[in-house]
């Protein structure tokens, strides 16, 4: 599946290391593509595809919204959802790298908030595939969890949350934070005095982190 996507790209010819960034529901492609000048300098080529359904009803806001998932007459993803939308994403990805001349070696995910939980699905199954993961307000789904490669404890997770984040409560970054600690994982957590959002201290330190995942001497080789 070719996802609607917004595209950043470094100097040069590459292969380029690379970051796969998933916004939030009721956003779009553009929500995060700001960050990609800013992030480790500049240096990382970054993809951010747009979730498939677009909201309505919404007239307050000016841009498009979207989201993920269908969901039902509950308002909530119908089964299976999660599943299906990072088996789209996965194809996705293997086909912007071959036309993006993505360093594999040299690949990373973020999601934020909805798609946060996407990223952890994604990241848990398929952790040969990444240097590392970065989910960032958002939460472990029991689906994520429920299938989980064996190797993914070897994966590099750096998890950031707002203590008053009002959509995604902190409890549910410190429960999914428990979860991974007992599972064993490669666990950085970090949390902020900020809401629902992306502040300026856990940027910094994500493009840090990810300096360290994709930048470093010796990575990839």
């Amino acid at each position: 599946m070719d996802f609607i996507h917004a595209v950043w790209t470094p100097a040069g010819a590459g292969p380029h290391p690379t970051l796969i960034a998933l916004h939030g529901h009721g956003a779009h492609c553009q929500d995060l593509a700001p960050l990609a000048p800013i992030l480790a300098d500049g240096q990382l080529q970054v993809i951010c595809p747009q979730a498939e359904f677009r909201l309505e009803g919404a007239p307050y806001s000016y841009s498009p919204m979207y989201t993920w998932m269908r969901r039902g007459a509950d308002d909530r993803p119908l089964d299976g959802e999660l599943a299906r939308v990072a088996s789209a994403l996965s194809e996705f990805i293997s086909a912007a790298c071959e036309r993006y001349r993505v360093d594999t070696r040299r690949l990373a995910l973020m999601g934020f908030s909805q798609g946060g939980s996407l990223a952890y699905r994604l990241a848990l199954s398929e952790p040969h595939r990444w240097r590392g993961a970065a989910m960032l307000s958002t939460w472990l789904s029991d689906e994520a969890a429920d299938d989980v490669n064996p190797d993914a404890a070897d994966l590099p997770l750096l998890v950031q949350h707002g203590v008053n984040d009002p959509l995604v409560e902190i409890d549910r970054g410190r429960n999914s934070r428990d979860r991974l600690q007992a599972m064993r994982m490669n666990l950085d957590y970090r949390e902020y005095p900020m809401q629902h959002e992306i502040g300026r201290q856990s940027m910094n330190d994500l493009s840090v982190w990810l300096s360290e995942r994709l930048l470093s001497e010796g990575v990839g080789d």
